[in-house]
C-alpha cells in the first residue's frame, strides 16, 4: 500500500494555526487546555500521543458529552431541598498513546517537542524526536482527529521516520485508565472526575485486528467502553502480542523499520449506554460485538476517506461561520480558536448541551449552566441554528426533572430548571449561589425568543418552544407576590441574580427584568400562535392545561413588575438593599486577593457594595431598546467601578453596553479581554478547560457591539463601527431564513444576501430590502458614527 504521509496539507496561513512553542510560556495545562479536540459528542484534551516521562500530562482527559456519573453530596448540616446528587461529566479511558523500543530500550523523547493546532481542518499535529541511551534515533509524527462526520470516533496516525536507526521495531498501543487528573483545590472552578472508584472492570481484550475494555459504572447503571483498531501501511507485522499492567491494557506490534518509514492509524471508538445514547442495554459480550463491528466498518473506509468527511464537514463550517479581521492578526487567530472551541464542543442530539469549560477540562466538572442559553446559543442561532436547536432541545427533555425540583420548592405548577447540572437534576451544594439563581427560568425562555425571533421556525415552537416557554413562566406567579408596600407591584424575593457576590437579595433588578421579558414573550407568543391556527392552539392549551385566568394573571404581572429605580440620581438599584451597602475597599485589596471568592468568606463579600459581573448592566443589554440610554450610561458609570470581573461573563458585557451607549475604547478593551481570556489565561484557570460563555461573547462583541445586530419584528436592524485598531471585518449571519455577508471598512459597509428569498435591514436610519434582483447594498458610516 502506498504511503499516505502527505494526505494532510495543514494551511499554511499564521491566522489558522497554533503552536505549543508560542503557547509554552503559559504553561503544559494550558497548552493542553487550548490544544484539545471534540466534535461536540466526544472531546480529548491536547496531550502528547506518546507515552514517556517527559511528555506525561498535567491533566489528562477524553470525555463524553452528557453522560455522567452520579455521586451524592455529603452535608454535615441539611436541610429539606438542598441537592442531593452531583453530576460529573463522564471522563473515559486514554487510547491516544503509544510507545516505541527497539525489542531492549524505550526510546525517549529529546525533548517535549511541538503540537500544532490546525484550526481550520480541526486537526493536531505533533512532532517528537526520539532517541535511545545508545543513539538509536528516530522521528515520530502524530496526527490526531476527533470526526465530524462520526460522532464516536477518534483517529490517530502515527508516522516513524528513520534518522540513524533502521531494523526491527516494538509499538505498544495502549488504553489506559488516566483518570486522576486534577489534585483537591478550595478553587470552586477545579473539577475532578476521577471516577475509578465507580468502576468496575467487565472484560477486555486485546488483540490484532481488535482491543477494548469495557467498565460497569454504578451510577447510572451503564457500560462503558473505550476500544480501538489499527491499521498499518507500508510494512508488514511480523508479530503482536497483548501487553497487560495495571490500569491499562496494550497490544504490542513488532514490525521492521528501514528508509521508507513506517505508518499507521489507530482507529478508537468511545460508548456510554445511558438512557439518551443509543447503544442498547445488553451484556458485555454483545456490547464488545457491537464495538469491534463499529470499529471494522470505520477501518473499512479508511483513513483518507474519514479525513476527507472530516475537513468537508470543516470547510462547511468555516464557509458559514468565519469572521475575518484585518489587521490584527491576533486578534485573527483568537476569535478562530474560539468559534472552533464551541462548535467542537456543543452537543448536537437534543440530549446533551454544552458546559462552561466545553469538552476541552474538568472544571466545574462538565457541568451546564445559565452560559448556554444567555451566551452561547446567540452564536449558533446566527451561525448553526440547528445547533441552537438542539440545545434548546436538551433543555425540554429535561422538563419533567424541572418540574419535580419546581414542586420540590414548594412551586407546585411549574418547571424550575437546575443551576447546574448535567443529567438533568439540581447540582449545586451551595444554594445561595446556585438554586437561588431563578433566572435561569427566564434564560431558557429568552433563548427560546432569541431563536424563534431569528429563525421563524414554527415547528420547534408548536413541538418544544412554546412549552418550554410556558412551563417556565408559571414559577413567577408562585415565587413572587403583589407587594401593598409597594403599590401592589409584583415583587420578587429572596433570589440571587447574575452578580453571585450578591445573594438572597428581595428585588433583584436582572431577575425582574428578566421575569417581565419572559411574561411578556409567552403572552405575546400565545396571541400569535392562536393566530397562527387556532385549532392547533387549542390542542396545545388543552394539552397544558393553560386556563384564560392564568393567562390573564401572566399580563398583570408583567405589567406591575417592580423594577427598582432611584430617580434623583437616574440609576437603577441592583436590589433593594444594594445601594444601603457599605463600599468595598478597592484601595486596600491586594491584587493577590483576587477573585475575592477564593480569599474571603460569602458572608464578608455580601455584605458590601461589590460585584463579580455584570448584573444590571446584563439586563440593561437584555432589555435592548425598553430602558432609555441615558440610563444605561449611568448604570454603566455606577457600576463599573464597583465591578470586579473576576467572572469571564463579565468583560464581554461591559463591551457590548459600551459599545451600545457610545464609548468605544472602553468597548474595545473589553471585548479585547474577553476574546483573549484563553489564549493568554487571563482568569489563570485555563488548564481546567477554556471558558466557552467568554468565547461565545467575543463573538458578540463583533456582531451585537461592533456592528450594533439587533433583532425587531418587521427588521434587522445594524448600526456598525469598526475599530480603529482594525481595517476591515467581515462576517456571515444566518437570519431568518436567509444569509447574509456583512462587510465593514472605515467608512462603508456592504450588505450581500447569500441565500434566502428577501431580508429586510435597516442601516442606522436606512431601511432597505435585499432580494433576488437586488441582492447588495453599499451603505456609508454616518460621519458622526465614525468619528465618535
Amino acid at each position: 500500500m502506498n504511503t499516505l504521509s502527505n494526505e494532510i496539507v495543514l494551511n499554511k496561513s499564521k491566522q489558522w494555526l497554533l503552536s505549543s512553542d508560542e503557547l509554552s510560556h503559559l504553561g503544559e495545562g494550558v497548552v493542553e487546555t487550548l490544544l484539545s479536540l471534540g466534535n461536540g459528542f466526544i472531546g480529548t484534551r491536547g496531550t502528547s500521543g506518546y507515552k514517556s516521562p517527559i511528555t506525561n500530562a498535567e491533566i489528562e482527559g477524553t470525555y463524553i458529552n452528557g453522560a455522567f456519573t452520579k455521586e451524592v453530596i455529603e452535608y454535615d448540616e441539611t436541610a429539606y431541598g438542598f441537592a442531593k446528587f452531583n453530576n460529573k461529566m463522564l471522563q473515559v479511558e486514554n487510547t491516544k498513546q503509544i510507545e516505541i523500543s527497539d525489542g531492549e530500550e524505550i526510546f525517549q523523547p529529546i525533548s517535549r517537542g511541538e503540537k500544532v493546532l490546525d484550526i481550520y481542518h480541526a486537526t493536531l499535529k505533533e512532532s517528537l524526536l526520539l532517541s535511545t541511551k545508545q543513539g538509536k534515533t528516530i522521528k515520530l509524527n502524530i496526527t490526531r482527529t476527533v470526526c465530524q462526520h462520526q460522532q464516536d470516533l477518534m483517529l490517530n496516525h502515527y508516522q516513524i521516520e528513520s534518522v540513524n536507526f533502521t531494523g526491527k521495531l516494538s509499538i505498544t498501543s495502549y488504553i489506559t485508565a488516566d483518570y486522576l487528573d486534577s489534585n483537591s483545590n478550595d478553587d470552586p472552578r477545579v473539577g475532578n472526575l476521577s471516577n475509578q472508584e465507580q468502576l468496575t472492570l467487565m472484560g477486555s481484550a486485546s488483540r490484532l485486528d481488535f482491543s477494548y475494555r469495557v467498565h460497569q459504572l454504578d451510577s447510572p447503571k451503564s457500560l462503558v467502553i473505550a476500544a480501538d483498531r489499527h491499521e498499518f501501511y507500508q510494512s508488514q507485522i511480523i508479530d503482536s502480542s497483548a501487553v497487560n499492567e495495571a490500569n491499562s491494557l496494550g497490544t504490542q506490534f513488532d514490525l521492521m523499520l528501514n528508509d521508507t518509514g513506517a505508518e499507521f492509524t489507530k482507529y478508537s471508538v468511545f460508548h456510554c449506554n445511558q438512557s439518551q445514547f443509543h447503544l442498547q442495554k445488553c451484556s458485555v459480550i454483545e456490547t464488545s460485538d457491537q464495538i469491534k463491528e463499529a470499529l471494522s466498518r470505520s477501518a473499512l473506509l479508511g483513513y483518507l476517506e474519514h479525513q476527507q468527511q472530516h475537513q468537508t464537514i470543516m470547510e462547511e463550517f468555516w464557509e458559514n461561520s468565519d469572521i475575518q479581521i484585518a489587521g490584527e492578526a491576533e486578534h485573527q487567530i483568537a476569535i478562530r480558536l474560539n468559534m472552533l472551541h464551541l462548535n467542537m464542543s456543543a452537543g448536537r442530539n437534543g440530549k446533551s448541551n454544552i458546559a462552561a469549560k466545553g469538552l476541552t477540562g474538568p472544571g466545574y466538572n462538565g457541568h451546564y449552566f445559565w452560559d448556554s442559553e444567555i451566551y452561547i446559543t446567540p452564536y449558533f442561532i446566527y451561525t448553526q441554528p440547528h445547533v441552537a436547536k438542539g440545545l434548546l432541545s436538551y433543555r425540554y427533555s429535561g422538563l419533567t426533572q424541572a418540574k419535580h425540583r419546581a414542586q420540590e420548592l414548594g412551586h407546585s405548577k411549574a418547571a424550575l430548571f437546575p443551576w447546574r447540572t448535567i443529567g438533568g437534576e439540581e447540582c449545586s451544594s451551595y444554594f445561595p449561589a446556585g438554586t437561588a439563581q431563578y433566572h435561569i427560568n427566564s434564560a431558557i425562555a429568552y433563548a427560546v425568543k432569541h431563536y424563534f425571533s431569528a429563525t421563524k421556525d414554527w415547528e420547534f415552537i408548536w413541538q418544544e418552544g412554546a412549552e418550554l416557554a410556558i412551563e417556565t413562566a408559571r414559577l413567577w406567579p408562585s415565587l413572587g407576590h403583589f407587594n401593598p408596600l409597594r403599590d401592589n407591584q409584583f415583587c420578587i424575593d429572596t433570589v440571587t441574580g447574575p452578580d453571585e457576590y450578591t445573594a438572597l437579595v428581595n428585588n433583584n433588578y436582572y431577575t425582574n427584568a428578566m421575569a417581565k421579558i419572559h411574561l411578556n414573550f409567552v403572552c405575546d407568543l400565545l396571541a400569535l400562535l392562536q393566530d397562527k391556527d387556532s385549532e392547533k392552539y387549542s390542542s396545545l392549551m388543552s394539552h397544558l392545561a393553560v386556563t384564560k385566568d392564568e393567562i390573564a394573571l401572566w399580563k398583570k404581572i408583567s405589567e406591575t413588575l417592580y423594577l427598582p429605580h432611584q430617580s434623583e440620581l437616574n440609576l437603577t438599584p441592583q436590589d433593594d438593599s444594594f445601594f444601603s451597602k457599605k463600599a468595598w475597599d478597592f484601595a486596600n485589596t491586594p491584587k493577590d486577593k483576587y477573585p475575592l471568592l477564593l480569599h474571603f468568606h460569602p458572608l464578608t463579600i455580601y455584605r458590601h457594595q461589590v460585584l463579580k459581573q455584570a448584573d444590571v448592566i446584563l439586563a440593561n443589554f437584555l432589555q435592548d431598546d425598553r430602558v432609555d440610554i441615558n440610563l444605561k450610561r449611568n448604570n454603566l458609570n455606577f457600576y463599573e467601578p464597583l465591578t470586579t470581573h473576576d467572572s469571564t461573563l463579565s468583560a464581554c458585557t461591559h463591551s457590548l453596553a459600551y459599545s451600545e451607549t457610545g464609548n468605544h475604547i472602553a468597548a474595545f478593551d473589553y471585548f479585547e479581554e474577553t476574546l483573549l481570556t484563553d489564549i493568554k489565561n487571563l482568569h489563570h484557570n485555563t488548564e481546567q478547560g477554556v471558558h466557552t460563555a467568554a468565547m461565545a461573547g467575543s463573538w458578540m462583541c463583533i456582531t451585537h457591539g461592533f456592528s450594533g445586530l439587533r433583532l425587531r419584528e418587521d427588521y434587522v436592524s445594524f448600526t456598525p463601527r469598526l475599530p480603529e485598531q482594525w481595517q476591515g471585518l467581515c462576517f456571515k449571519l444566518a437570519l431568518r431564513g436567509c444569509q447574509l455577508k456583512i462587510h465593514i471598512s472605515k467608512e462603508k459597509v456592504i450588505y450581500q444576501l447569500i441565500s434566502g428569498s428577501e431580508l429586510t435591514l435597516k442601516h442606522y436610519s436606512q431601511t432597505f430590502r435585499l432580494d433576488n434582483l437586488h441582492s447588495t447594498k453599499e451603505m456609508l458610516i454616518p460621519a458622526v458614527a465614525q468619528s465618535e
